[in-house]
């Protein structure tokens, strides 16, 4: 029964990185469409608003908003999830490891409500434009959703960095998890500049990766070689 218990965990963990990832795109493009985006366009936004009017014809940009980021949301949920899930092989023996996953894992669950509630009341008053500083919920929300995501940034890169120099992760996980935060800001400044689907994009495929293994019972992978052997 564990045994199922735990492929089907990794099953919902792959299927939240993979949507989160799928999303992360369109959810820029939309933000774009609406005309309240701070940084220039990306080169590839044209190609996705493009593919949304034709796709989703007679639908507005708030409409379109509402039902992608609920989708994110969904996601962010499945991947928060399996987080949780793995903790026995992630976490570590270390303080340091420990600290880094905790505050990963606390700033997931902030950026969860607050991206879900930023989702549905963004727009007010069924007007095209948002209209940032009018209610109230949507301040604290996002609020919170920002301290999160500084909590993922930090605590990835301190359980990343740890577990690289005790090797209590494979080398290949460590180093990903080490590289949530300069892929974060990279693909913020210029890639994929909307919050949290552009920042959580590598971790969002690293949770879809670790999914993918746990489904197939290859959990294992996720530790180093000589320590593969004490998993039950």
């Amino acid at each position: 029964m564990t045994f199922l218990v735990s492929r089907w965990g990794g099953y919902l963990t792959m299927v939240g990185g993979v949507m989160a990832v799928a999303l992360a795109p369109p959810l820029v493009a939309i933000k774009y469409m609406t005309g309240w985006a701070i940084i220039p366009e990306p080169f590839w936004v044209s190609t996705g608003k493009a593919w949304l009017a034709n796709t989703f014809p007679g639908t507005t940009p708030a409409e379109l908003w509402t039902a992608f980021g609920t989708g994110y949301s969904v996601a962010l949920l499945l991947m928060l999830g399996g987080f949780l899930a793995l903790a026995p092989h992630l976490k570590g023996r270390s303080l340091l490891q420990r600290t880094g996953y905790w505050m990963l894992a606390g700033g997931l669950a902030l950026v969860l409500p607050g991206d879900a509630i930023h989702s549905w009341t963004w727009h007010q008053n069924g007007l095209t434009i948002p209209t940032p500083g009018s209610n109230p919920l949507a301040n604290t929300a996002y609020a919170a959703h920002m301290m999160g995501m500084n909590f993922v940034m930090l605590g990835s890169l301190l359980m990343g960095i740890t577990a690289l120099r005790r090797r209590a992760l494979a080398r290949w996980l460590a180093l990903l998890f080490a590289l949530v935060l300069p892929a974060a800001l990279l693909a913020s400044l210029a890639l994929l500049p909307t919050t949290p689907s552009g920042a959580l994009w590598l971790f969002s495929a690293l949770m879809g990766l670790c999914g993918h293994l746990v489904a197939r019972g290859q959990t294992a992978r996720l530790l180093p070689p000589d320590q593969r052997l004490q998993l039950p």
